[in-house]
């Protein structure tokens, strides 16, 4: 057990010192998740709205200034409805609003994009109307039944507390929890997490053909060592590193991009049986290949296109059904993936995805079985 663990502290001493592997391990991924996750935004600033208005009312202006003042906004008026909707499709307006005001009480028509700053936007619309909606009708009333002058009524508002608020519909385009930006940066999460982890492990097979070429291997069999401690210290250091490689995506997303992970407990289950798929596969093309050049190209193409084909750079969602049951057939990012989403946008835990994690599990085992033999076989 010394031997091991001798052999393992080894291999992580040699890791931390190669400044590259500091890169690969936390810099890459974070940056990649930040520059995706950037894109989707999520928050009420820097959107471009439209607005269908014909006839203004003072609520309906009280409205539009409390969304302005709410961030940084642009409202552009828009000539008609059908125009709104066809310029929010294509992307020239973030989002937009359709007053009505011949109704009683008036309406305002949310339409939302798939974009996240839209989304988030909404809930700052609806809090807008309520607010400004109370205001407006209560001064109203107040220059009807007083007799006074708007602006003294609104001053008399002011001092009110209480006031019961009158209803103003706010009604949206409906918008499934995939399109809400915290869960796509989630999701976008997700993928990278099992891109790294698989990538990560295979390029961890260099280290192992490097210590095969250099005779550390035979060298350590000099010692009082057997090769099945060999092979488990091997292992275990690229199953350590491919761990630590999905606790610096997950702690790291969460800490500076804030993404929820819904189940944690799901996906370090999944993020292990993930690690252990990934060196089995490092194990085997470190055991098999040649030269450090053959390794690397090998471990760059299979970790990118297994991870593209797995729904690791799209969801799995977006597949044709027969693209999906390829994925599932030969990669194993596309069960972990899939188990992502459940947990992500479905909301599911543990139990439901355990089926992959066997999955996950017994394929892993079987490339360490296979791995194993062959290595054992090299340092004959």
């Amino acid at each position: 057990m010394n031997a091991v663990a001798a052999i393992v502290r080894a291999n992580l001493r040699r890791t931390v010192n190669d400044r590259s592997n500091i890169f690969f391990l936390i810099v890459l991924p974070l940056l990649i998740v930040f520059a995706l996750g950037s894109a989707i935004g999520g928050s009420a600033n820097d959107l471009v709205v439209g607005v269908v208005d014909p006839n203004p009312t003072p609520l309906s202006q009280s409205v539009r200034a409390a969304m302005v003042d709410s961030g940084d906004v642009t409202v552009s008026k828009v000539t008609d409805a059908d125009t709104l909707r066809h310029d929010v499709a294509t992307g020239r307006y973030n989002a937009g609003w359709i007053v009505d005001a011949s109704t009683t009480p008036t309406t305002i028509v949310w339409i939302a994009g798939l974009e996240g700053p839209a989304i988030a936007m909404r809930a700052a619309m609806e809090r807008a109307v309520a607010a400004t909606a109370a205001d407006a009708q209560v001064v109203s009333a107040v220059v009807r039944s007083a007799k006074v002058s708007p602006e003294r009524a609104a001053s008399i508002v002011d001092t009110l507390q209480g006031v019961p608020t009158v209803p103003v519909t706010a009604s949206s385009t409906t918008v499934d929890a995939a399109d809400d930006p915290a869960t796509i940066r989630a999701v976008l999460a997700g993928g990278e997490l099992t891109l790294f982890i698989f990538l990560t492990s295979l390029f961890g097979a260099q280290a192992l053909l490097t210590s095969r070429q250099h005779g550390v291997t035979r060298r350590t069999r000099a010692a009082p060592v057997t090769s099945g401690q060999i092979v488990a210290g091997e292992a275990i250091s690229r199953y350590l590193v491919a761990m630590i490689q999905a606790a610096i995506i997950i702690v790291g997303t969460i800490a500076l991009f804030q993404v929820d992970w819904g189940s944690p407990v799901a996906v370090i289950v999944l993020s292990a049986a993930m690690a252990l798929v990934g060196t089995g596969a490092a194990m085997l093309l470190g055991a098999l290949g040649r030269s450090e050049q053959q390794v690397g190209a090998l471990a760059l193409m299979l970790g990118l296109v297994l991870a593209a084909l797995g729904g690791s750079m799209q969801p799995l969602e977006f597949f044709p059904e027969g693209m999906r049951k390829v994925a599932f057939a030969i990669t194993p990012h596309a069960w972990m993936n899939d188990s992502l989403w459940k947990i992500l946008v479905d909301g599911a835990g543990l139990r439901s995805v355990i089926g992959a994690v066997g999955v996950l599990a017994a394929a892993g085992l079987v490339l360490l079985a296979v791995a194993s033999r062959v290595l054992m076989r090299r340092m004959v």
